[in-house]
């Protein structure tokens, strides 16, 4: 049997002496010395490098064992044996499943409204005072009560046009700048509702009135109506006065500040109607005049009009 061992050294005389040591031969045994790997120089002396690897064997006169391959078992034949007796089980009834216990709605909580003792309405009306003062708005009255948990303020002034703003968007950003300053002192929401000068009935009924004319345009048309850009309260109220016409519906499109309505008729446009206004024809539908004179191909008249000549010779008396 063949015993061997490699020895390393940084020079083959070394790698040598380290495998005849760690092969422990015998003095007798007739030791081979194979070089495996030279020594190599680091780069620079820093990078790379490595030893040099050698293998010392001998033979030591003995023989391998070889193992023993396990002996086959034999085949059975499984067809020719008894099949042992079993005992067969009635089937298992299945246990009949019990139905589930009914769940009962959890009572919904009525929303708390909101008290004189919940809101501080002087707070309330110095807070916006204070911002109309901005406006430099002279002798404005501030006035606030609460009623069906909204905290309703009035406004009266002289000149009350720059605190609407523009179809009502300073009257708006007034509102939500109050409800959140009183958020922040009751810790709960509060929906504040300002008027100034009788804006929100006239603009309400402003509004009905728009609805209903616009609706019974659409249902007489068969065409579609879009509002402009409204904020929920006023599309609310669209709504509310287009379920008045029947025959007419109404629905909500856009996102943020373009959030519109639009009135259609029930069942949707008719097939053939457009949204021109009316007295417009398009092109295909207008008719030609007969009266209108034709128009003139100008290729063949003079730049400075048309000049005759005469061709006859002129009658000369010799």
């Amino acid at each position: 049997m063949i015993k061997e061992f490699i020895g390393t050294g940084k020079t083959v005389e070394e790698a040598t002496a380290a495998a005849k040591s760690g092969l422990c031969a015998p003095e007798t045994a007739l030791v081979k010395v194979e070089v495996i790997q030279m020594p190599k120089k680091k780069l620079l002396g820093l990078f790379g490098g490595s030893d040099a690897q050698v293998r010392a064997s001998y033979d030591d006169g003995k023989k391998e064992k070889r193992s023993e391959k396990p002996k086959p078992k034999p085949r059975v034949n499984k067809q020719a044996m008894p099949k042992p007796f079993e005992e067969k089980k009635a089937p298992a009834k299945k246990a009949a499943k019990k139905p589930a216990p009914e769940r009962k709605p959890e009572p919904q909580k009525a929303e708390e409204k909101l008290t004189a003792a919940d809101v501080d309405l002087d707070y309330a009306c110095s807070y916006l005072k204070t911002i109309i003062d901005g406006f430099k708005v002279k002798d404005a009255r501030v006035t606030a009560e609460i009623a069906d948990g909204v905290v309703n303020m009035t406004v009266e002034c002289e000149d009350y046009g720059i605190i609407i703003g523009h179809r009502g968007e300073t009257l708006d950003a007034l509102q939500y700048l109050t409800g959140l300053a009183l958020k922040n002192t009751t810790n709960k929401y509060v929906r504040v509702s300002i008027n100034v000068g009788d804006y929100k009935a006239k603009r309400e009924a402003t509004l009905k009135a728009l609805a209903v004319k616009n609706a019974s345009y659409v249902v007489r048309t068969g065409r579609r109506y879009t509002f402009e850009p409204m904020n929920p309260y006023e599309r609310r109220i669209i709504h509310t006065a287009v379920q008045e016409v029947e025959g007419a519906v109404s629905r909500s499109v856009g996102n943020g500040m373009d959030r519109k309505v639009i009135l259609e008729p029930e069942g949707g446009v008719r097939r053939g109607s457009s949204n021109r206004r009316r007295g417009e024809r398009s092109y295909a539908q207008a008719k030609p005049d007969p009266n209108r004179e034709k128009r003139v191909d100008r290729a063949d008249i003079p730049k400075f009009g048309k000049i005759e000549v005469n061709r006859e010779p002129e009658n000369t008396e010799a």
